[in-house]
């Protein structure tokens, strides 16, 4: 998820804190309870110190080691040590230790839900899982909680622990829905193009907004599916091969996609100045113009890299919502 989502989903996770009568009546702890419900929220992706180092090493580690399972208990034990030093509050260590490794997995599980996915299993496996279930940034996800928050804060008679409660058992059924609609979706593209050799679908911004990739013997389908109705957008051809293709699998920024991506594609043409141009992309993140994430590379006419650079080209707020 996106920055500003975990952010509040940390808040309201310390909000169930107020079931501890120990919280609830201690203004203090309630601060180190909300100290480490917040930055466990946001530690794994402290690995964005990365970014120093340039996108194409920050693509290649964000949500990799830093997400990893091993790691979990050792981001929960710098938060909760780090809210007992400036709260004070050494003797609820155990409580502050509790809330800050829910909110690590939490956001971990989040990120999981995402259609970039998250390689929580490292260092067991290097694989990118993610269940293309919920978008980055969920409209449904962030009015429940920030309903939670406003009830809990201006709500009155109404009691807040059960505000946030109530948010989180939402987000549950929502999420598990979520999955299960997805799955049910790929079951209709899969009947729609029974010789597909690959199918992904990822979430829309709206519920029942679908886009896919189906990949066939002839190459690759692209559409998306609202309701009921199917609104095929393009067809793709199989890659085409050439010398200049292989020797960009040399460059770093190729290297950190095809490490990445579930459907590589490169495509290839000739600069003016008779240097090869090589784009390097991930199928799955499409939209109706081009596929803003991609790698690009220059080579001169001995196939030397000239140039590159990877990255995302499109707007928070445009399709894909990855």
């Amino acid at each position: 998820m996106d920055t500003g989502s975990h952010l509040l989903f940390g808040v309201t996770l310390a909000g169930t804190s107020l079931f501890w009568p120990s919280v609830a009546a201690d203004a203090q702890l309630a601060a180190a309870v909300l100290t480490a419900s917040v930055a466990g929220s946001l530690a794994p992706d402290f690995d964005a110190v990365v970014r120093l180092k340039g996108k194409d090493a920050y693509l290649k580690h964000h949500r990799g080691i830093s997400h990893a399972l091993p790691v979990w208990p050792v981001w929960a034990g710098m938060v909760a040590a780090l809210s007992s030093w400036l709260w004070g509050a050494g003797e609820h260590a155990l409580l502050l230790l509790g809330f800050a490794l829910a909110a690590v997995a939490l956001h971990v599980l989040f990120d999981w839900t995402n259609a970039y996915g998250v390689q929580f299993l490292l260092p067991f496996r290097r694989e990118w899982l993610h269940l293309d279930a919920v978008c980055l940034t969920d409209p449904f996800l962030l009015a429940v909680h920030a309903a939670a928050v406003a009830t809990a804060l201006f709500g009155g008679a109404f009691p807040a622990p059960w505000a946030f409660a109530g948010a989180w058992a939402v987000t549950a059924a929502y999420v598990a829905w979520r999955i299960v609609h997805h799955a049910i979706v790929v079951r209709r593209v899969r009947r729609r193009y029974r010789r597909a050799l690959a199918v992904h679908v990822l979430p829309g911004l709206w519920w029942f907004r679908w886009q896919f990739l189906v990949q066939t013997g002839e190459g690759y389908e692209m559409g998306s599916i609202d309701g009921r109705r199917w609104l095929p957008c393009k067809h793709l051809p199989p890659g085409a091969s050439h010398e200049c293709i292989e020797a960009s699998q040399r460059s770093s920024s190729v290297q950190t996609l095809r490490g990445f991506a579930k459907r590589a594609y490169a495509s290839w043409r000739e600069a003016e100045n008779g240097d090869y141009l090589v784009t390097w992309t991930d199928l799955r993140f499409w939209r109706p113009k081009d596929w803003p994430y991609r790698a690009e590379v220059r080579l001169d006419r001995q196939l030397n890299v000239v140039a590159e650079e990877i990255g995302w080209h499109k707007k928070a707020w445009e399709a894909p919502y990855v």
